[in-house]
């Protein structure tokens, strides 16, 4: 079953943060910031982060962390088929579209336990292709776990028939809250406005994307 979340980006992110028992998590910590421009959500988006690393070099230092065993390539492969993605052990990091990193991210945070995937794509502008690959993504992963959770930034992503959870203020329910992104490029300011504000010091030359919330 895949339930779809959407609504407040900030409610979202602590709700798909909190700890649950056998269930794994990829968060959208490649976005910098997000505050509200003329009542319109912005995601100010950062580098990819580990961009130097190799995909299986990355996967191989995420299981470091939780076990002794080293993770062999047959073993990182079915960890990325299990994320619903395909992508070659090779490939850099930083050269990931950011739905193909946060899938590795999750392949990363799978182990045999895992019966919930909860992935945070908050940030993703939306587009045909994106929707396309998002969707395939997403059934993949469904066919390997119980219930996958999805928070989006754009109504365009959800099927019509689709489970949706929308995130208010203090709580999460049932409905459907509808809004869409676009990209707006980088927004530059003058080295002394930007310096005296942190929050403009952050989206100084960044990627953004514009939800209308």
């Amino acid at each position: 079953m895949i339930t779809y979340y959407i609504g407040n980006v900030r409610e979202k992110r602590m709700f798909f943060r909190k700890a649950r028992i056998d269930a794994a998590l990829a968060d959208n910590c490649d976005v910098l910031a997000d505050f509200k421009l003329n009542g319109k959500v912005c995601f100010v988006l950062g580098e990819i982060p580990y961009a130097d690393m190799r995909v299986g070099e990355y996967l191989g230092y995420a299981r470091a962390l939780k076990t002794r065993l080293p993770l062999s390539d047959s073993a990182a492969k079915e960890l990325l088929e299990k994320a619903g993605t395909r992508v070659s052990l090779c490939k850099r990091m930083g050269k990931l579209n950011r739905l193909t990193f946060r899938a590795v991210l999750l392949a990363a945070a799978l182990t045999d336990a895992t019966r919930e995937s909860w992935l945070n794509l908050d940030g993703i502008a939306y587009s045909f292709f994106m929707r396309l690959h998002m969707r395939r993504m997403l059934n993949r992963i469904a066919k390997n776990y119980e219930h996958v959770h999805v928070a989006v930034s754009d109504y365009r992503f959800i099927p019509r028939k689709a489970c949706v959870m929308a995130a208010t203020d203090g709580a999460i329910v049932l409905g459907r809250s509808r809004s869409a992104s676009r990209r707006i490029g980088k927004i530059r300011f003058r080295k002394e406005k930007a310096s005296a504000n942190i929050a403009l010091d952050i989206l100084n030359g960044k990627r953004t994307v514009l939800c209308d919330n």
